[in-house]
């Protein structure tokens, strides 16, 4: 029985294990809810509720190619032996990237059951081979969709085909009304309508909170989980670059392109957990209070606060905005980062675990140097007007602007029902650039980078 693994693919475009098991005969479709990916681990509620409605649009589209999509909760070992102990024996078809793949490949080697893995074999290679195998990837031809999905006839009772009977796991935290819905359709509308024209401003406006909302590709969470294929979305992007009759649309999806491949390579990369020497001697003892209000964007800064009440709203924020948050809570008010990164995957719809360390590493001194921020002036800069403010901290909607950023030097500032600054956000900052600059003057070095590493990358595409 050939058998198709999807987990972080959820999709039937360019899906080559659903194409070549289809090709092979009859195919059972299954989608396992394991339980170590989503308990004691940063996946919440919402990334779950995306995920559903993912497998929701999955199950519509293998119907109507005639077959149907079944689901399982369960230990993975656990399902491909019931799996085994109905049919005999089982082909496993999956993609490289699939979370479970370890697994996978260790039940089949022990079980002495094929397994067939698509997709681009990009780890512990050189800079050199990885890019030759990723551009040739890249450029290869779009996996077919299959004209017909045959299921057979017999399938085992644990599997069913009711998401109701989903509502019985479990995920901690709470799902999110005004986050994106997950799904296929939902991903390419969202490619189509960046080609179409949202690009046009992707440089100028990638930093500016709001702007950047409209003007990013707002790919990054229909990448995590599979929506859409990296290079479906290369493909497209790079026919509308070829398309441009304006240079200035050239640069931007140019740039589009950077990020995508940035962004594959940061995947497939071995992340080390390395500080600067001294830089944990700095930081200061762990202040619960301090990272619960961080959390619920209540810290009396408006920025920060602003940044974080969006995030637990919409599940997003751009670059400039994660940067700030995290810098802020590790780096200006040096707290452990351990904590505080958990937090932020819960609440980031799009989160990656490979590429979320690598930009937490970033901003706490790991890669490079460590990223200390002046939320007051970097927030003026990123919204000079307040609207981005305004819209998420409603106590400050009436605001003047030259307050709207310092909103404690206002002299109504207690009649505006906002929380008044849980620290003298100058001091902090100033403190904390004294106390990195003082270990960094002892002349111990930091970790050298890798060739092809870059120091600064953003991954907001």
């Amino acid at each position: 029985m050939n058998i198709v693994l999807f987990n972080n693919d959820l999709r039937i475009s360019d899906h080559q294990p659903l194409t070549e098991a289809a090709r092979a005969g009859e195919v059972l479709p299954v989608y396992v809810v394991e339980p170590s990916q989503w308990k004691g681990t940063p996946l919440s509620a919402r990334h779950f509720q995306f995920v559903v409605e993912s497998l929701e649009e999955l199950s519509k589209g293998i119907e109507e190619k005639g077959g149907e999509l079944f689901l399982a909760i369960g230990k993975i070992e656990t399902v491909l032996d019931k799996l085994l102990d109905t049919y005999d024996s089982i082909n496993l078809f999956a993609h490289n990237d699939s979370r479970l793949m370890e697994k996978i490949k260790e039940w089949a080697q022990q079980n002495q059951q094929l397994l067939f893995s698509f997709g681009p074999d990009l780890e512990n290679i050189s800079v050199k081979l990885f890019n030759n195998r990723l551009n040739s990837y890249l450029k290869e031809p779009i996996a077919e969709v299959p004209n017909r999905i045959d299921v057979p006839s017999k399938t085992p009772d644990f599997l069913f085909a009711d998401f109701k009977k989903l509502n019985n796991f479990r995920v901690k935290g709470s799902k999110i009304r005004f986050g994106q819905q997950g799904g296929e359709m939902k991903a390419i509308e969202t490619l189509d309508s960046f080609l179409e024209g949202r690009f046009a401003n992707y440089i100028e406006n990638q930093q500016k909170p709001l702007p950047s909302s409209l003007s990013s590709s707002r790919l990054s969470a229909y990448i995590t989980w599979g929506n859409i294929s990296v290079r479906y979305i290369y493909q497209k992007a790079d026919e509308k670059l070829q398309a441009c009759e304006l240079e200035e649309d050239k640069i931007q999806l140019a740039e589009f392109l950077s990020k995508l491949t940035a962004r594959v390579k940061i995947c497939c990369m071995k992340m080390q957990h390395q500080q600067m020497a001294g830089v944990r001697g700095i930081k200061t003892d762990w202040n619960e209070d301090w990272f619960q209000r961080w959390l619920q964007g209540r810290t009396g800064i408006p920025i920060i606060d602003a940044a974080m009440r969006s995030l637990e709203k919409t599940g997003w924020m751009n670059f400039s905005l994660r940067a700030m948050v995290t810098s802020f809570i590790a780096n200006t008010l040096l707290l452990d980062e351990k904590k505080p990164s958990a937090a932020l995957a819960e609440l980031y719809l799009d989160y990656e675990p490979a590429v979320h360390d690598f930009y937490i590493q970033q901003q706490a001194g790991m890669i490079g140097r460590m990223k200390i921020i002046d939320p007051v002036k970097v927030g003026r800069q990123l919204d000079p007007d307040g609207t981005f403010i305004r819209r998420y901290i409603p106590e400050l909607s009436k605001l003047p602007d030259e307050y709207i950023h310092e909103p404690w030097l206002y002299p109504a500032f207690y009649q505006l029902g906002y929380e008044a600054p849980m620290v003298d956000v100058n001091k902090a900052y100033k403190n904390a650039r004294l106390q990195y600059q003082a270990i960094r003057n002892e002349g111990k070095p930091g970790r050298k980078k890798e060739e092809g590493e870059t120091e600064q990358l953003s991954f907001d595409i």
